[in-house]
């Protein structure tokens, strides 16, 4: 298969890929949260799965979640005819001319609706539990501030704990966030593990498909806890692991691993819980540059919520930078709020809060379509789909 970057065939397989489908029901209401091991989740992948979804079983489309983890040594979700810039499109041609490519993204849709289907045939009574670790030696924010504002993008920091030239740290949320699904005996039927950050350890050091950090971290808690283990990217836009490498992966999952596990023996058991699903379709405006070469001023996405009791997760499209989810879960009316990036949708690519812009650095530039208006409309919609399920 060819790869995104360099448009060259990947070297071989470091590690697998998968999709993970979890199925929550409340006697009323259906949810899916289907994960992807791939760098992102397009408008036009993401509806084709529904569709084939809610063929196949009786969840509506509206019920569906798809969150990509956004690993970069992995293929990028089948664009299906998606509204790309020029540049964009040159590169997808170059990928999804492959014959290997168009036959996995021809099958993606039915393997997606397996997974759902064999997730809705395994139902049976369960608690839901949140535990909460730090681990904020992994993380890093790549747009640390100048003096005078401004950000100077750091892909790789030489020492990540020391900043050269009086530059400031960027914010950082170091949570690791854990739902636990057990049954009535206690026993893990499923675990969500959920953390901004890039899975960027293994770019570019090794050109093998891998679903890296978030795929060896979900294999060592499937063999600590048993049951099925899913992640759950967050607003990782600005956020990457402090170190890079095969041995920076496998130090870095370690070091996860052991703190989801201390978590989760502190966990606190969520009230029963109702389900409740929402949306907003809504145009994210474009830059002027964007708009002249699409001919539109702004580009359709989506916003999702869905609430579990107490729990709320809110997904986001495109790369949202950790200020969005902060700026939600601060207003959020619910006790624990998950802001999900990489989520239905490519939206506007990086997107922060107003005045993100004006700071610049790569994720401001030419990788993020939309205005600095974007962050806004997005938070101010999360946050009205998060009060309408609040007041019901």
């Amino acid at each position: 298969m060819v790869n995104w970057i360099g448009h060259k065939h990947y070297g071989g397989v470091l590690d697998s890929l998968s999709v993970g489908a979890l199925v929550l029901a409340d006697g009323t209401n259906k949810v899916a949260i289907l994960c992807w091991d791939l760098l992102d989740a397009s408008e036009a992948a993401v509806a084709r799965v529904r569709k084939a979804i809610a063929a196949s079983v009786t969840i509506p489309e509206g019920n569906i979640l798809i969150n990509a983890s956004h690993t970069h040594s992995a293929p990028w979700s089948p664009k299906y005819g998606s509204t790309m810039t020029k540049e964009e499109m040159t590169a997808v041609g170059l990928v999804e001319e492959d014959p290997v490519y168009q036959s996995w993204a021809e099958r993606l849709p039915e393997i997606c609706a397996r997974a759902v289907a064999r997730a809705l045939s395994t139902l049976q009574p369960a608690t839901l539990a949140i535990s909460r670790a730090n681990v904020a030696e992994v993380l890093f924010n790549r747009r640390p501030r100048k003096p005078d504002g401004t950000v100077q993008t750091m892909f790789e920091p030489t020492d990540p704990n020391s900043l050269p030239d009086g530059l400031r740290f960027g914010p950082m949320d170091p949570t690791l966030t854990i739902v636990s699904i057990r049954d009535t005996q206690g026993r893990a039927i499923a675990t969500l593990f959920h953390l901004p950050c890039h899975a960027v350890c293994i770019y570019p050091y090794h050109q093998g498909i891998s679903a890296d950090w978030p795929g060896t971290v979900a294999g060592q808690l499937r063999a600590a806890l048993g049951g099925e283990v899913f992640f759950l990217q967050g607003c990782a836009g600005d956020i990457v692991p402090a170190h890079r490498g095969l041995e920076a992966r496998d130090k870095m999952s370690r070091l996860i691993t052991e703190r989801a596990l201390a978590a989760t023996k502190k966990s606190h058991v969520l009230e029963p819980l109702q389900i409740q699903t929402g949306s907003a379709s809504l145009g994210l405006p474009l830059t002027e540059k964007v708009r002249h070469e699409l001919g539109s001023g702004t580009i359709e996405t989506e916003v999702q919520v869905i609430s579990l009791g107490p729990l709320a997760l809110v997904a986001l499209p495109g790369e949202p930078l950790i200020d969005l989810a902060s700026a939600i879960q601060r207003q959020s009316p619910f006790a624990h709020t998950l802001v999900l990036g990489y989520s239905n949708g490519l939206g506007v690519r990086y997107v922060g809060v107003p005045g993100e812009k004006k700071r610049g650095g790569y994720e401001m530039g030419p990788a993020g379509i939309g205005t600095d208006e974007c962050g806004l409309i997005l938070v101010t919609t999360a946050l009205r789909l998060l009060e309408e399920q609040r007041s019901r």
